[in-house]
């Protein structure tokens, strides 16, 4: 997903084309329009002398449809007024932000292989759908998803003795050449997960972007998706022996 569709508020009028989470290539579009209701502080304030549009807050939901497979997914949030000067002098308008969408959006779509382990997949999903609102729970959910990484490469839970095995010690586990290179990032989302269960660090958007950047490098490092190459192997051993398109 691009970036600047997942880090901002959006206009009501300008809804981003966010992808389709089922077909992961087709646009998601508006049906009809977003139901936007004030909240009850609104409802009570907005005949008083003091009120400004600005101080408005509201609640939305709307239905989306992918251009390409028509899927729907439900989106709701939260909105509230801005207040810019245009030709006309003072204006206002409504940004809409988005907290849940159903099925939820992909946040990351990285390009591995059928290997990877279906836990891993599992809290992915679960990471994805409360990135837009609770970024701790977010992230803590991606920690998860390291310890299922270490199942899918064989790293032990557990000290041949018995004793659980902390997730520091799971990732300093990682001695294989192949496997060197992820070791610092994946200690980074332990880091990062407990950052996550504190819940005082106020973890922003642009920074949870970049933990699921984390993941999707080590899911490609971890589980590569190799292309098939046969037929261009075999077609280059044919010409070799041929020593050209036809044999002379």
């Amino acid at each position: 997903m691009e970036k600047k569709y997942l880090t901002q508020s959006f206009a009501k009028e300008n809804v981003p084309p966010w992808r389709c989470p089922s077909c992961e290539s087709g646009r998601l579009k508006l049906v009809g329009e977003f139901s936007v209701y004030s909240d009850a502080a609104t409802q009570n304030s907005s005949n008083e002398e003091w009120f400004e549009p600005e101080y408005s807050n509201y609640i939305f939901t709307g239905i989306l449809c992918c251009e390409n497979c028509r899927e729907k997914v439900a989106v709701s949030g939260a909105g509230n007024v801005e207040e810019d000067y245009g030709e006309d002098g003072r204006e206002y308008y409504t940004l809409l932000t988005p907290k849940f969408f159903h099925p939820p959006l992909r946040i990351i779509e990285p390009s591995i292989s059928k290997d990877v382990p279906a836990d891993v997949i599992v809290y992915l999903e679960k990471a994805f759908q409360i990135f837009w609102c609770d970024a701790d729970s977010c992230v803590n959910r991606l920690r998860t998803v390291v310890e299922y990484l270490l199942d899918g490469i064989g790293i032990d839970r557990n000290h041949p003795k018995g004793d659980r095995l902390s997730l520091a010690a799971r990732i300093n586990l990682l001695v294989e050449p192949q496997h060197v290179e992820v070791k610092d990032a994946l200690t980074s989302l332990r880091y990062m997960g407990n950052d996550g269960s504190h819940g005082s660090v106020g973890i922003e958007r642009h920074e949870l972007l970049l933990a699921f950047a984390v993941v999707k490098y080590c899911l490609e490092k971890l589980f590569p998706n190799v292309s098939d190459e046969s037929e261009v192997l075999t077609f280059v051993s044919e010409v070799n022996q041929r020593k050209g398109f036809r044999e002379a």
